[in-house]
């Protein structure tokens, strides 16, 4: 008897290994409490307020580097015209706010514009927010219907000026003058006929006569 008692004590001592455990305190289930959402709507709030000013902000910085591209480019181009002593024109597509130079050359069947090979005289593809806007007295139609600024071999060109806008209150004028071979860039608007005014008529004149013979 003592012996069935030992053995039902150690039983009762000792169960099996494998017996099931005792379960513990069930897990909560998976989700998210009110209070888990509110705080990750608030953290979403707080950045949306934090970064759609920077947007505007790159916005902007875009505009500003795509105008001091340009006029980069124009002065190059007058440059390039005046120590080579040959026709340039910078053609504009402000529908597409695309630009490109061109080279006037002599050819078998008569002088015409061709592009060239030469990183100064590729096409530029402004950014899809940038609107592009060119106006002047000597602008001239390529045949491809778009609006072209011709340099001479001595570096005159006719007043233009070319605004470039990424909104109602962000617009940037670059002011391209004859008797400036670098071009400014101005914040606002600019009217073109301050600028023609200002350097007189008689080299405009000249420029459009030349302007109509070389299409």
């Amino acid at each position: 008897m003592r012996s069935r008692a030992r053995r039902r004590g150690w039983w009762r001592a000792r169960p099996w290994r494998g017996a099931p455990t005792r379960p513990g305190p069930l897990r909560a289930a998976h989700g998210f409490t009110l209070i888990e959402l509110a705080v990750a709507l608030a953290l979403i709030g707080l950045l949306v307020t934090l970064v759609l000013p920077r947007l505007g902000l790159l916005g902007g910085v875009s505009l500003q580097a795509s105008a001091r591209q340009l006029a980069s480019r124009i002065e190059l181009l007058r440059e390039d015209a005046a120590l080579r002593g040959r026709w340039v024109r910078l053609s504009f597509d402000p529908q597409s706010g695309r630009y490109g130079a061109e080279v006037y050359v002599d050819t078998s069947s008569g002088g015409r514009f061709v592009p060239q090979d030469e990183p100064l005289f590729r096409t530029v593809a402004l950014p899809d927010a940038v609107q592009m806007d060119v106006s002047g007295p000597g602008l001239t139609a390529t045949q491809s219907g778009y609006l072209g600024a011709l340099f001479s071999p001595d570096g005159y060109t006719d007043p233009m000026v070319v605004r470039l806008t990424n909104g109602p209150d962000d617009v940037y004028s670059i002011v391209v003058e004859p008797v400036r071979s670098r071009p400014r860039i101005i914040e606002g608007t600019v009217d073109v006929r301050a600028v023609a005014s200002g350097n007189g008529s008689s080299g405009s004149t000249l420029g459009r006569g030349m302007s109509r013979s070389m299409r």
